[in-house]
């Protein structure tokens, strides 16, 4: 009878949630599922066809063996991870309007020369290993196919998109009680600590728990902001699901600092709402991108028995 109650509420408290979905103006509707085309329907829903031009098999070559496995299990305890080097890759974008461009992609895609990114309906973002540029330009001149080199050293920009702080920063986070700058991209323990420091800080609207654990035994902290009120509504909101996205953990935890830090001269409509975060759901992805491989999208859960791919 315990277990029935506890399930009552949680769809009360649920169903109140749906209103907080924007309303259509009047004589709108909202499109049929599935009728949006996604950036990944451009390569993965493409089929050979005989009209488009497009290279045979045994004209493509297979990318040569990376020095790295980025599948293979990796321990983060210890020191002396080896990490992917992406030196020399580039991402190209790709116009896709003419016939045989999507074919043509797909094929190279399949045979591991590159992997492809996003986009829409007009132009494909595609990476190309260092190692497979020789052949994947052969390849664009000889079908006449245009492209234009976005980034020409992928492990570059890598390297510059999270600076260490200087000192002055780093002394102000010992002096905050927490970690976290918004100024760069922060490890799971700073996002964990930052999330603890707010509860202890603001214990009368803020509480951490666990919900569970990931496949490596890390915790999945969720946050909650809330004045107690009975009759609140719910929102919850996570990030970090693909791990290599870190701007996902930093938008949300920069949510989390602004409510918890404001909730007294916010709104009511902010105020009589229980708001539960949980900035990273895939901390063993999240950690990996930072460890091992900074492209690494899915979590380290191995696949079934015979096949080497994770998550």
């Amino acid at each position: 009878r315990a277990h029935a109650v506890v399930l009552l509420l949680l769809a009360v408290v649920a169903v109140p949630s749906i209103a907080l979905i924007k309303e259509l103006e009047p004589g709108q509707v909202w499109p049929e599922r599935g009728s949006v085309k996604q950036p990944s329907d451009l390569i993965q829903n493409v089929t050979d066809t005989t009209e488009d031009a497009v290279p045979a098999e045994s004209e493509l070559e297979d990318a040569p063996p990376e020095e790295v496995l980025i599948t293979k299990a990796a321990d983060l305890t210890k020191n002396d991870i080896q990490k992917v080097d992406y030196s020399g890759a580039q991402v190209w974008k790709v116009p896709t309007d003419k016939t045989g461009v999507k074919n043509i992609i797909s094929r190279l895609r399949r045979r591991n020369l590159l992997s492809t990114w996003g986009g829409n309906q007009t132009y494909i973002d595609v990476l190309v290993k260092s190692n497979a540029i020789t052949n994947v330009t052969r390849i664009m001149k000889r079908e006449n196919i245009t492209y234009h080199v976005v980034i020409d050293d992928l492990q570059k920009r890598i390297d510059e998109e999270n600076p260490p702080l200087d000192q002055n920063e780093l002394e102000l986070q010992d002096r905050r009680g927490h970690r976290m700058t918004w100024k760069q991209y922060h490890r799971l323990a700073d996002i964990h600590g930052f999330m603890d420091y707010l509860a202890k800080t603001y214990p009368s609207i803020v509480s951490v728990q666990s919900i569970g654990k990931s496949f490596e035994g890390r915790d999945l902290k969720m946050l909650r902001i809330s004045n107690g009120k009975a009759g609140n509504k719910a929102v919850f909101i996570d990030g970090g699901i693909h791990a290599r996205e870190w701007i996902s953990p930093a938008t949300v935890t920069y949510f989390i600092n602004q409510f918890a830090e404001n909730f007294d001269v916010e709104s009511e409509d902010i105020k009589n709402i229980d708001w539960y975060f949980v900035p990273v759901l895939n901390p063993d992805g999240y950690e990996y991108t930072h460890m091992a491989d900074r492209l690494w999208r899915k979590n380290r859960k191995p696949g079934v028995v015979g096949r080497a791919c994770y998550g």
